[in-house]
């Protein structure tokens, strides 16, 4: 006999097939499903600026969009004499940017969320309404040109990102924010990853490249970065979604993805667990 799991008079009984039985309130069931579709995001308000979540346990991911703005930057200087890292020269440039959506992407160890190595960034000349919107590449130094088979990948390099140790999701989303936009930018992608989406997008807009044909743009008109057609991500913002969570789960090279467990497998291993 299949296992069987009913509900009666706020009690659950489950029996598995080998004959083991459990019976515990209903509540025990709600609380289960409720942290298996509800995301652990705490008591903590969500941030200004995310506009949609996902939780497919035991990842979360978080899209965050930024209001078009004027921001000062760190950009290499033209006579640097070092590409990037120690001894990197740089000069101050205040450009127009769009609306900046991020993909930031967690996942669940001990009970907690962490930032995951995932993390990306996009451009859109107006704001997100829904998952079916579409994105623009971001003509941004550091910000890496990544080709995976499905698609190409504007990822954010968090190598030296860091956060105090009692930091929750929110406090780690702010410090991605924070080491995206505040750090200095120089061509690092250009030499681990062979682009940035800066150099990946010369030819979009006449005033785009060198940086001081944008930095003069953007003294003419501060919201010169809406009306440049950046160069368009071929999925939407949904699809995005979907293929953050499939590369951060693929099983390993030559394996087949198990069967989930089902409801009564899953409340039996719970109702155990709570003992």
């Amino acid at each position: 006999m299949a296992d069987q799991l009913t509900v009666h008079n706020g009690k659950v009984l489950l029996t598995t097939e080998e004959g083991q039985s459990v019976e515990r309130p209903e509540a025990d069931l709600a609380e289960m499903l409720r942290g298996e579709f509800q995301p652990p995001l705490g008591e903590t308000a969500l941030p200004d600026g995310v506009k949609l979540y996902e939780w497919r346990s035991p990842l979360l991911l978080v899209v965050h969009q930024l209001p078009p703005h004027v921001r000062q930057f760190r950009w290499i200087a033209p006579d640097s004499p070092q590409e990037f890292g120690p001894g990197t020269v740089y000069r101050k440039v205040r450009l127009s940017i769009p609306y900046a959506v991020t993909f930031a992407l967690y996942t669940q160890q001990n009970g907690r969320l962490f930032l995951a190595g995932n993390n990306e960034l996009y451009f859109r000349n107006d704001p997100l309404r829904c998952r079916s919107d579409h994105l623009g590449y971001p003509a941004l130094l550091n910000v890496s040109r990544i080709e995976t088979p499905k698609r190409e990948r504007a990822w954010i390099c968090t190598q030296y990102l860091r956060w105090p140790p009692a930091a929750d999701w929110t406090g780690q989303l702010e410090a991605l924010l924070e080491h995206t936009w505040n750090g200095g930018f120089n061509l690092s992608s250009e030499h681990h990853e062979g682009a940035s989406w800066y150099g990946a997008s010369r030819g979009v807009h006449r005033h785009l490249h060198p940086v001081e044909r944008w930095e003069k743009a953007t003294t003419a008109n501060d919201a010169f970065a809406l009306g440049v057609p950046w160069k368009p991500v071929p999925l939407s913002v949904g699809e995005i979604m979907d293929c953050l969570f499939e590369e951060h789960g693929q099983p390993i090279r030559g394996t087949r993805r198990k069967k989930p467990p089902g409801l009564a497998s899953r409340f039996m291993t719970y109702a155990l667990q709570k003992k």
